[in-house]
């Protein structure tokens, strides 16, 4: 690898272990790092609007 490219790679490492150690700290933002480690799973909710929408066209064609 060279030269440029470590410094940068390490760069990027050193920036975002500021910012996390930074969000630690700050009171408000600890909400906002709870979100980025439990995503929001929205496949099942998909998977009902689907099926709803399914058997409405199935009952509008009889």
């Amino acid at each position: 690898m060279s030269r440029s490219r470590a410094f940068n790679r390490s760069t990027r490492f050193n920036a975002k272990r500021r910012r996390k150690t930074l969000r630690s700290v700050l009171p408000g933002s600890q909400d906002d790092l709870r979100k980025l480690e439990h995503p929001i799973d929205h496949s099942q909710e998909l998977i009902q609007k689907v099926t709803h929408r399914e058997a409405m066209t199935e009952l509008i064609e009889l």
